[in-house]
């Protein structure tokens, strides 16, 4: 029998993970979850980061600008929510270092933050070893399925290819997303228009 209640939670469990960049004025700490990062070329494009479809890429087409991103998955310290973590392929060097010493980064502490405090301003990463005995550390999700529902693009269009130096290379079946592309430029397969302000 279902339990009816009149009291809204606050926040409701969902399967979908949220994406999270660095904040000019609050740095992001926490615990990484994934065993390494995964990333691929974006375009700002329609309104939102999208990712580039390589080969007839409408927004390369178009000749705008593409730019390396990287995601990861992290347990924010004191809150312990779960969520993706976003940076550009420059400031993600940290963890690509730690990879390839360590062999993983999963446990490994990450402090995110914006020394200049500015919105578009440089973001550093840190990061420390962490004693994780006596934590339980979520599953890492399957980091490019979860950026695939981020993107509504079909699952069955993200191809994962393993074979360049053991990091995940996420391509795009750019005939799947063509017939079966759930969002092509604002969730309703339509351009953006701008909506016309009465003053």
């Amino acid at each position: 029998m279902p339990t009816f209640t009149a009291n809204v939670p606050e926040k409701t469990e969902h399967r979908g993970f949220d994406l999270r960049r660095t904040p000019s004025d609050k740095p992001i700490k926490g615990l990484i979850t994934s065993d390494n990062i995964i990333g691929c070329n974006t375009h700002w494009w329609g309104g939102r980061t999208v990712p580039c479809e390589d080969e007839n890429c409408e927004a390369c087409s178009k000749n705008t600008p593409s730019r390396w991103h990287v995601y990861l998955s992290v347990l924010e310290a004191g809150t312990r929510d779960h969520f993706l973590f976003e940076c550009t392929g420059k400031a993600a060097w940290p963890f690509v270092e730690w990879y390839a010493t360590h062999g993983t980064l999963r446990g490994v502490m990450m402090y995110a933050h914006r020394p200049k405090r500015r919105r578009n301003a440089k973001v550093e990463i840190i990061l420390k070893p962490n004693d994780t005995r006596g934590v339980i550390l979520p599953k890492g999700p399957d980091l490019p399925r979860a950026m695939a529902v981020i993107w509504q693009l079909p699952g069955s269009a993200i191809r994962i290819d393993k074979t360049v130096a053991d990091i995940p290379h996420v391509t795009t079946d750019r005939l799947i997303l063509e017939a079966q592309r759930i969002n092509k430029a604002d969730g309703n397969g339509k351009p953006r228009t701008r909506k016309k302000v009465k003053t």
